[in-house]
């Protein structure tokens, strides 16, 4: 267990440039619901892997939730097994897992939460059969891929045979790098792909598919800090949101 101030001690003690404020979100508990701790990663990069490492290391939580879908988690936790570490495969989520001996729960899309959120982005004004489609297609494909990673899982527990089906981000970068070298290439890659956001309108499609997952994984953690603190390894595209999320939730219940 701990709570915000403690965080905010081990945080400004590590003197660690990749445990930036700018990645990380503490939420306090209160009316029955605990302490969440956002870790915002950019997904395979070595600043990020190290980061979780390090969080997980200064605090270990009831639950730790990662944006993976459920039916992922079989084989992430076959990456985290590794001898090696961090692991070799799975990046910063295998990584999580093996740095902590927490309750371990998928929160990312498909799952039936977000099929939830989903189709309450269409209960209101109907929606163009382009945009439909384009999220049906969308959500077609995450089933899909959702399933070969399970088939994959499934496969490595009974025969010697490894599925590739996870396709690591490769980076300029890497874990033997000195660790300001590492938090610098990624601040720099973050504020790379910030401008590209800003100069370009994402589709429709986009935003409804990005709402729902985020709708989804909000849901999940409260009910996850219902039962204990969590720590949330998230895409650094969705902290913000999942913040504003969690902050409104905790007010609305005051």
């Amino acid at each position: 267990m701990f709570d915000c101030v403690h965080v905010a001690e081990q945080l400004a003690a590590a003197d660690d440039p990749r445990l930036d404020q700018r990645h990380l979100r503490c939420l306090p508990g209160g009316d029955g619901a605990h302490t969440v701790l956002l870790v915002g990663v950019v997904h395979d990069h070595p600043a990020s892997i190290a980061r979780v490492v390090r969080v997980l290391e200064l605090f270990e939580p009831a639950t730790l939730a990662l944006e993976l879908p459920p039916l992922a988690m079989p084989l992430f936790r076959q990456y985290a097994a590794d001898d090696h570490r961090p692991p070799r495969l799975g990046g910063e989520m295998s990584a999580a897992i093996q740095a902590s001996s927490s309750r371990t729960i998928g929160i990312d899309a498909p799952s039936w939460t977000y099929l939830r959120h989903l189709r309450s982005e269409f209960s209101g004004e109907g929606a163009s059969s382009g945009l439909l489609g384009r999220v049906g297609r969308d959500l077609g494909s995450a089933v899909a891929h959702a399933l070969a990673i399970r088939l994959a899982s499934v496969v490595a527990d009974y025969t010697p045979l490894r599925l590739r089906v996870y396709e690591p981000i490769v980076h300029d970068c890497s874990l033997v790098d000195d660790a300001h070298v590492q938090a610098d290439h990624e601040r720099a890659y973050l504020d790379r792909r910030a401008a590209l956001f800003r100069a370009i309108r994402a589709p429709e499609s986009t935003r409804v598919i990005d709402d729902a997952r985020e709708g989804a994984m909000s849901d999940l953690l409260d009910r996850a800090r219902s039962e204990g603190s969590v720590v949330a390894v998230l895409g650094m595209e969705h902290l913000d949101e999942i913040e504003s999320s969690l902050r409104r939730r905790s007010a609305a219940a005051e």
